[in-house]
This record gives structure tokens, C-alpha cells and sequence, in this order.
């Protein structure tokens, strides 16, 4: 981009467009309700009537009505002669414009048999335009970035050294977006492909879009062929922290010379109500620029950095908060988690605190009746007063009491009754019947059944809130073999999807041929099996509740699952020592979104560093 004065361009653009957005993608294209294509057919008129090869085009500008600009006191148009094309819309005395009203022209400025072509939009002044806030950022449900590729369709941009400015910016723009929306964010794009995008649609649309930031996407061009480096523009207040998140990061990424961000009265920064920032990426008319530019690995760091100053702005400016929810052991923890979910219910669920095996198939039959799941010592339940006088306070009717008596021991029916509490037991022979018996409760409305392992508890407990929403039974399996009487209920339902948790290493492939339309998902470890079942679901949950618990011991995962599917929130797995990868994919990806984060168990369970690690800004 060649600037000049306040000159910003068709790439000015960050100004991005509302009517050009395609509702299901987020992106742009040609606008049908905008005057891009009146104003771009009067830019080939003229184009025509100069000779192609006489044009130069010229980044545009924007004045306000009344609004005097002077071209001749920048010395890059010194001895230019200009003239407005429509001076109903601007008048030129002397090189002097005037915005007369509002609308857009282009104003030719003529020398040495060479034309140079400029698009003025003029509009009437905003009143309290400089007076902008914060107060839009994270206001969306969704974190929202607009991207800006400068110029496009019959407006090149610069050029020079084998490069075209409209097709690297938007070569970048697109890349760009497909990486931030990897990460969670709602990207909407002033254009996707080589069409001509006017200023005026440019800043109507950015407003009416209103995202959280914009960036503008830009290629520079100088006199001199030694003029190197990258730089950033700004101008509102709202503006410069972004600014140097991105220039920041361009040197970084790059090592390229550091040309600063830097105050500039551009349309695109000066016009927008959000915070927005117009990029310079390098010189196409230094022949070393232009090389690196052509360069896809360079084009990967230019990338990266704008991706990872978004990511830093919108994660500074709106910190990641985690609300750590636990008690004394296991048993009171699961009674925080009641407290928090259940002002009150008609059911809860008592699953045995010191083995997983009979609970892990439970949170589908929590969401089913609304209920909440505490854990429960292998004792009477007079033995266990904090328990009972919390089925008392939430006025529980009906208690479903998971696993057989020799987990949860058999005087727990006549206690329960003697509280006018009625309770019904679920369990079987062995931990396979007992899901099949979980599983009857439940039913089979879904059609779908997932299969675990039975012999641990993390694969289970990964799809545990998934199979709450969408009312699948959890069945148990051996790894090599599905046991005859879950083989004999499979056969006995209506099944036209059967999900297999875990890595063949998991459940095997000779489980996994019994059963109907097979989806496996899994991973190397319970961590990427994790991941992947949260990517497979992602569009189906809110993610406004995220929930953080230990992937390397059941209870307080199997508690959290209840609250988790009564939300529509997903159960995060996480290493105790280490910040897992995967981990902080899933929580990147739901960062966006999230308003309540919360990590099940003190710092002795997941310690604060371990949770900075994976992105959470403050603990509490």
C-alpha cells in the first residue's frame, strides 16, 4: 500500500462489510445491497478513458463534508495536477478538495503523461466518533474478528517485483481466518475472493458488524527501492494497544525492520467503532521483500503473528477466569457440585465414591431424570450425616442407588424410606450388567449406544456429558471381547449408531465388529481421546460452561459429569504435572465462548501453575 497524507485506500479496508457477508460462513462477497458495483464500473469508465497503461492507481481517501484536504503538500504529488470526476460530490481549487456531499467519486490527478486515479468517499462528520470505548469488546457471545484483505477486483493495489497486492492480501486474509476460527473465533471477511469492495461499503459494513476487532490486511510500496520493513497503524485510543500486539509480533515472527505502530489519520481506523488496525506487511518494491512475500514459509509468520497479537489482545482485554470447586474429599465435593447445580430436585443419584466401575455409565440417567450425582462411602447412611441432610434440603424424593450391595450397602433402601425417601437399586452380577441394568432405566430413544472399556474410567467419563444430551446409554465392555450379555442387549435394541470410546488399544477392533454403523473415537492417550470427542460434539454444546477435573483419578470427573450434561458444558480431562496439549486445544478452542470456567479440586489436586499453563489468566 502507497500511502499519503490521510490516504488509506481501497485496503484501507478494515472497514468490512456487512451486506457482503454470507450468513452461514461469516465471509464475503460481491455486495448486492452496496454501491461496490456502481462505483467499480465508474472506475473501469475511467480506466478506459486514460488507457490502462497510463493509470496508476492510488490509495483512497475519505473527507467529511466541508472538509478540506490539500494534495500538493505531501511532495510525492508535487506538480500533479488534480481533478474531480463528479464535483458534485468534491471540488478540487488549486489541488485543494472539498467534500461538497456525501457520496464517492475518484479524483485524477495527471503528470507526465501519467494518470493517477484516487477514490474519495465523503460523508457527513460523526458526531462523538472519537469518543469510543472498550465497552463493545466481549460483548458477543463469540469472540468476532474481521478480516480486511486490502483492494481487489479492478483494483490491484500496488505491484512491482512480481508481486500483486489484492491477491498476497488476500491470500493472507484467508489463511489468517482459517486459523483463527481454529481457535474459536467467528471471522467475517470484507472479501474472499477478487471482487471490488468500494470504501463507503467498506465502513457501513464494518460498523453494522460490530466484531470485536478488525484487522486490515495491506502490502507497501515506496519511491525508493530501499525502503524496507513492517508497521501498523492506529488512531483512535481504542486502537493502539492492538496495534502494538500486531507490530509486535510481525517483528518477532519475522525479523523484519521494525517501522514501529504508529498514529495515522486512515479512514479504517478513524471511522470504525471498535478497535482496528491496518497492517503494512513489507515492501513489494524492495526486491528482498518482495522475495520473502512470495514465499509461502514467510507468509506463514506473517500469518501466525497476526494470528497470535489477535489471540493476546482479545485474551488481555478479557481474561480467562477459573473458579476452582472442591471440599475436603471426594464425598464433599460432589455435595459442592450438587449445591451449585440443584437449588432443589425430585431424584439424585448415589454412586460408590471408592471405584468407578458402576458409575461411570450413570450421568445419561442423571440427565434423563434431572438429577444430581453424589458420591458415597461403602457405610450406612447414618454414618454419613452431611449426605442425608443434603437429600433432605434439596427435598429428594427418588434416589437411584447404583452398584450392588457390595458398594452401597443394602441398609441404605430401609434408611432411605425411613426419610420418606423412595430408592431403587441398579446393579447386576458384575460392572457389565450393571450397565445394562443403568442402561434399561434409561432407554434407548436415541437410538445410539456408546461402548467403553470397562476396566478404566477416563474414555468413560470423556463421553460421559455428550451421552447426556443426547441420551445414549454408556455400555461397558472387556477389550478384546464384548461381553455375551451386553452382546445379547445390544442385539435386543434398535441401534442404527454405536459410538466406540477409546483407541483400538482401548476397545478393540474384534469389539468393535459386533456392532452397527461403528464410529471410533479416540486418540494416543485418554487426553487426545478427549479432544476428539470434543471436537466431534463441539457444535452440539454450550460452551459458555466449561468443566476442568483430573484425568488421572475418577471421582470428582464423575461428579462434575452430572452438572456438565445438565448444561450442555463438557468434562476437560487434564495431567495433574503437566499442561497437555491437547488440553489446551480444547480449551483455546472453547475460550471464545466461555463465561464460567470451573477446575474441579484444590490446587493439590490441579496446581494453579499447571492451569496458567493452559491458558486460565487468574484462579480463584
Amino acid at each position: 500500500m502507497k500511502r499519503s497524507l490521510k490516504f488509506i485506500g481501497y485496503l484501507i479496508a478494515l472497514t468490512l462489510i456487512l451486506q457482503f457477508i454470507l450468513p452461514i460462513s461469516y465471509t464475503s462477497a460481491r455486495a448486492d445491497g452496496g454501491n461496490s458495483n456502481q462505483v467499480e464500473q465508474e472506475l473501469k469508465r475511467i480506466v478506459q478513458k486514460y488507457g490502462e497503461k497510463n493509470v496508476v492507481f492510488e490509495d483512497g481517501l475519505y473527507i467529511y463534508i466541508g472538509e478540506e484536504l490539500k494534495l500538493s503538500d505531501s511532495e510525492e504529488y508535487s506538480g500533479i495536477e488534480w481533478n474531480s470526476e463528479n464535483e458534485e460530490i468534491v471540488k478540487i481549487v488549486n489541488s485543494k478538495l472539498t467534500g461538497v456531499k456525501e457520496g464517492t467519486t475518484f479524483v485524477v490527478g495527471r503528470k507526465d503523461e501519467k494518470y493517477y486515479i484516487k477514490e474519495v468517499y465523503v460523508s457527513i462528520e460523526k458526531v462523538g466518533a472519537r469518543s469510543l470505548s472498550m465497552s463493545s469488546l466481549g460483548s458477543n457471545s463469540q469472540y468476532v474478528v474481521y478480516i480486511d484483505p486490502g483492494h481487489g477486483g479492478y483494483d490491484p493495489g500496488a505491484q512491482g517485483n512480481g508481486v500483486i497486492e489484492k491477491d498476497i492480501a488476500l491470500n493472507l486474509g484467508l489463511r489468517l481466518k482459517d486459523k483463527l476460527e481454529a481457535n474459536g473465533i467467528k471471522v467475517i471477511m470484507s472479501r474472499t475472493s477478487d471482487v471490488y469492495v468500494s470504501l463507503e461499503d467498506r465502513s457501513k459494513g464494518a460498523n453494522n458488524a460490530s466484531p470485536n476487532i478488525f484487522i486490515s490486511i495491506h502490502i507497501n510500496s515506496a519511491g525508493a527501492v530501499s525502503a524496507s520493513g513492517i508497521e501498523t497503524f492506529y488512531k483512535k485510543d481504542i486502537d493502539k494497544l492492538l496495534a502494538e500486539k500486531l507490530q509486535g509480533k510481525l517483528i518477532s515472527y519475522t525479523g523484519a525492520v521494525n517501522r514501529g505502530a504508529k498514529w495515522e489519520d486512515f479512514h479504517v481506523v478513524r471511522e470504525t467503532n471498535m478497535p482496528a488496525s491496518l497492517v503494512e506487511c513489507g515492501f513489494l518494491t524492495n526486491i528482498n521483500e518482495a522475495n520473502n512475500l512470495k514465499n509461502w514459509s514467510y507468509q506463514e509468520k506473517l500469518i501466525n503473528a497476526m494470528l497470535d497479537g489477535a489471540l493476546d489482545y482479545l485474551y488481555e482485554s478479557n481474561p480467562l477466569v477459573a473458579n476452582r470447586l472442591y471440599g475436603n474429599n471426594r464425598y464433599e465435593t460432589s455435595y459442592e457440585l450438587f449445591k451449585t447445580g440443584w437449588s432443589s430436585s425430585e431424584y439424585a443419584i448415589l454412586a460408590p465414591g471408592l471405584d468407578y466401575p458402576d458409575a461411570l455409565c450413570a450421568t445419561p440417567l442423571a440427565a434423563k431424570y434431572n438429577a444430581p450425582i453424589a458420591l458415597v462411602e461403602n457405610t450406612s447412611l447414618k454414618n454419613q450425616p452431611s449426605l442425608l441432610n443434603l437429600l433432605k434440603s434439596k427435598g429428594i424424593k427418588n434416589v437411584f442407588l447404583v452398584g450392588g450391595t457390595g458398594v452401597i450397602p443394602s441398609s441404605f433402601e430401609s434408611e432411605l424410606s425411613a426419610q420418606g425417601i423412595s430408592s431403587k437399586r441398579l446393579g447386576g452380577s458384575n460392572r457389565y450388567e450393571t450397565s445394562i441394568s443403568i442402561a434399561k432405566e434409561i432407554g434407548n430413544s436415541s437410538g445410539e449406544i456408546a461402548i467403553v472399556s470397562g476396566l478404566d474410567f477416563a474414555d468413560g467419563l470423556s463421553i460421559s456429558s455428550i451421552a447426556a444430551k443426547r441420551n445414549t446409554p454408556i455400555l461397558l465392555t472387556e477389550k478384546d471381547n464384548l461381553p455375551n450379555e451386553v452382546l445379547s442387549y445390544v442385539k435386543s435394541l434398535n441401534i442404527n449408531k454405536s459410538y466406540v470410546i477409546g483407541s483400538s488399544g482401548a476397545v478393540s477392533d474384534n469389539v468393535s465388529s459386533k456392532l452397527k454403523n461403528v464410529e471410533r473415537l479416540g486418540g494416543k492417550n485418554r487426553y487426545e481421546t478427549n479432544k476428539t470427542i470434543f471436537n466431534r460434539f463441539k457444535g452440539e454444546l454450550e460452551l459458555s460452561n466449561l468443566y476442568i477435573a483430573s484425568g488421572l483419578d475418577f471421582p470428582d470427573a464423575l461428579s462434575v459429569s452430572a452438572l456438565a450434561g445438565k448444561n450442555s458444558g463438557f468434562v476437560v480431562l487434564s495431567n495433574l504435572n503437566n499442561a497437555e496439549e491437547e488440553v489446551k486445544n480444547v480449551i483455546a478452542l472453547s475460550r471464545p465462548y466461555i463465561k464460567n470456567l470451573y477446575v474441579l479440586g484444590s490446587k493439590g489436586i490441579i496446581s494453579d501453575s499447571v492451569l496458567y499453563n493452559l491458558g486460565v489468566n487468574i484462579i480463584r
